[in-house]
């Protein structure tokens, strides 16, 4: 690994790292003192500090195309204030060589934001989201309790265990509503299609009479599954569940766009982390030490990345009100950044 290169992407990695320390810290502390009104009325101390704890994956899989333009940006105003721009020129270096170590450090940066969002936001998002609606807004736990559920004359009651585990109650019908049986298992799971249960009894009308009989282990075809009434989030979804799901729902005839827009977004945001190193270079790449130069670089900057990530949140409701198609949406930021970028660089280089 040359010397140059070495030097210009572990300085871009710093920068990135301290960059998105300080904001996290920023963030973990006014989010800190917006809860802690709540300490008593539904959370403590420890819940508290898991709430933040867990707000930071979160974090970096929204605002790490943000953090990587800062970073990339500060790190060029050093270098041009400093002149070793001027000296890199001067040594007939082009600016290939140092585009290419900000992009390589951008990409890695880029391949960790896709493994955070993959593999672990949707947990902490889940968990996230049951903090704030059972103990910050006191509502009831969709984790818990009964649902109902309906396949064409039976119905289903399903009283939630863990760990994806029901206590299952199956009431069949005939057209008239009269009951033609009944089958109980005290624990079950959904999988492939039907119930898979444990310890069922089951029950039927015999005359004026009823029978009933049991079974250790009972397989139960049906369409209804434990998330049928009460749909999952998107956000608690990894890559490969939100493109079925989304498949499913689209072949049943049902609206897809939010799922199809999680999983745009979830290739999107990472690959925006190399589109912003191409922004700050076009803004912040100067060959001079003029303070005036490197302020208005670093604002425009800060401006263009916060503005493409409320363009991103834009073009999400825009998506659910049917106003634009999900893939459309969800790169359209990344479209607009990078034609923008590249005008501007191919105005530097004087085409």
């Amino acid at each position: 690994m040359p010397a140059l290169f070495r030097w210009i992407f572990l300085g871009c990695l710093g920068r990135i790292a301290a960059t998105l320390a300080t904001l996290i810290a920023i963030f973990l502390i006014a989010e800190a003192f917006d809860k802690a009104r709540y300490l008593g009325h539904g959370i403590d101390g420890a819940m508290l500090i898991e709430y933040l704890i867990l707000k930071i994956p979160f974090m970096i899989s929204e605002f790490m195309p943000v953090v990587v333009l800062l970073a990339t940006s500060i790190l060029l105003i050093e270098l041009s204030r400093h002149q070793e721009l001027v000296a890199m020129r001067a040594a007939g270096l082009g600016v290939n060589k140092v585009v290419v170590p900000l992009i390589t450090a951008s990409a890695i940066v880029a391949l960790g934001t896709f493994i955070v969002s993959e593999w672990v936001t949707p947990a902490t998002n889940q968990r996230l989201d049951k903090i704030e609606r059972v103990n910050i807004h006191h509502l009831a736990d969709t984790t818990q309790g009964v649902q109902w559920l309906k396949d064409g004359q039976r119905f289903f009651r399903l009283q939630t265990l863990g760990n994806e585990m029901f206590q299952l109650t199956m009431l069949r019908t005939d057209a008239q509503g009269h009951w033609l049986e009944r089958v109980q298992a005290d624990r079950a799971h959904y999988q492939n299609g039907s119930w898979q249960m444990d310890n069922v009894y089951i029950s039927k009308p015999d005359g004026n009479d009823m029978s009933l009989s049991q079974q250790e282990h009972m397989s139960l075809a049906a369409s209804v599954g434990p998330h049928t009434a009460d749909p999952p989030d998107p956000r608690h979804m990894h890559f490969f569940e939100l493109m079925k799901y989304a498949h499913d729902l689209e072949r049943a005839g049902l609206a897809a766009a939010g799922f199809r827009f999680t999983l745009h977004r979830k290739l999107a945001v990472p690959l925006s982390c190399l589109i912003m190193v191409l922004l700050s270079v076009a803004l912040c790449m100067h060959m001079g030490g003029r303070l005036g130069t490197a302020s208005w670089g670093i604002i425009a900057a800060i401006g263009l990345g916060l503005g493409s990530y409320v363009m991103g949140t834009a073009t999400q409701l825009l998506t659910m009100a049917d106003y634009l198609p999900p893939g459309f949406s969800a790169w359209l930021p990344n479209m607009l950044t990078l034609g923008f970028a590249g005008f501007l660089l191919l105005h530097r280089e004087g085409y």
